[in-house]
């Protein structure tokens, strides 16, 4: 049997598997940024809500791809989803995570972050995948009660905006018959902050407001330094993340990923994902309390019937 480690022996063991965890997470962040591939995996990735954290979620892509949900095995506990064991009561192979811990002292005397590097399981690797996948996952809002559902997300995206929106012709402006240009369709107005909005194939509507609405909150925080060029990159992530949160295809997005590695450190461009995410969940709360106001029968009769047809 092996001696014990003493303190000092454990701390440089932690330390060395922090470092190695971030060498990880570092090579696997300038992957992404090489890779229109692995970004948009990654930002499929965050959508669905895989782990944590931005940081967390590159770790996963790096050592299991294919990572529908991850979480601690004490986590997986609490959602009464066990980690499987073994028949020798051993835990899978986990996925190295991060957390932040505090602050310590290095070598040089220097005061820097403490991170806790702990393992990780998929939602595969429980013993009820099914109902442990569902508990990280964001589902797309129920349409029941309404007859076009693409038509009422369109309207809560509209209509739950923090920033102004204005229809140039409500009655026809989610029309699917006539498509005007992306520059002539809509745009936002950073003297007004204001979106208008005109008549635009349905097909693109919502991620064209979705990417105008983020730029106009770009402008709320840059103040009189923002500039439609130097945010128009991170608008188009936000406008992605929050189509594939609310179930609208993405196959028409490309990203121009050239340019990441000299635009952006890993830990820059992992914080600027950060933001992201952070406009992108604010705008899929808000338009999904929206459309629950929506998703109401306006009679009890329509919703026996509503739910007739739907349970055919």
């Amino acid at each position: 049997m092996s001696e014990e480690l003493t303190i000092e022996e454990f701390r440089q063991q932690m330390i060395a598997k922090e470092k190695t965890t971030f060498t990880m997470l570092d090579n696997q962040t300038s992957e992404i940024m090489k890779s229109e591939y692995l970004f948009k995996d990654l930002l499929d990735m965050l959508a669905r809500h895989v782990t944590t954290s931005v940081s967390n979620t590159i770790l996963v892509q790096a050592q299991l791809p294919d990572a529908q949900a991850v979480t601690s095995s004490p986590e997986w506990e609490k959602r009464q989803c066990p980690v499987k064991r073994d028949n020798n009561g051993y835990l899978p192979k986990g996925i190295y995570q991060i957390a932040y811990d505090g602050q310590r002292t290095d070598e040089n005397g220097d005061v820097r972050a403490k991170y806790k590097i702990y393992k990780g399981y998929d939602a595969s690797q429980t013993t009820d995948p099914v109902s442990a996948k569902s508990f990280i996952n964001d589902i797309p809002p129920n349409s029941v009660y309404y007859d076009e559902p693409n038509k009422m997300r369109n309207l809560a995206l509209c209509n739950s905006s923090l920033i102004k929106c204005i229809a140039y012709n409500p009655k026809s402006f989610i029309d699917d018959k006539e498509y005007i240009s992306d520059d002539d369709g809509v745009k936002y107005i950073p003297e007004t902050k204001t979106v208008i909005i005109k008549k635009v194939s349905r097909e693109t509507w919502f991620q064209q407001v979705c990417f105008q609405i983020a730029l106009g909150m770009y402008h709320r925080i840059d103040g009189t330094e923002y500039s439609y060029q130097k945010r128009s990159f991170e608008a188009i992530i936000v406008a992605y993340v929050v189509s594939r949160k609310m179930g609208v295809d993405t196959s028409c997005f490309h990203f121009d990923v050239t340019e990441l590695p000299q635009k952006y450190t890993p830990k820059q461009f992992r914080k600027m994902l950060e933001q992201t995410l952070e406009f992108a969940d604010d705008i899929v709360y808000r338009a999904k309390n929206k459309l629950n106001e929506y998703n109401v029968p306006k009679s009890q009769k329509a919703a026996i019937e509503k739910r007739e047809v739907y349970f055919q």
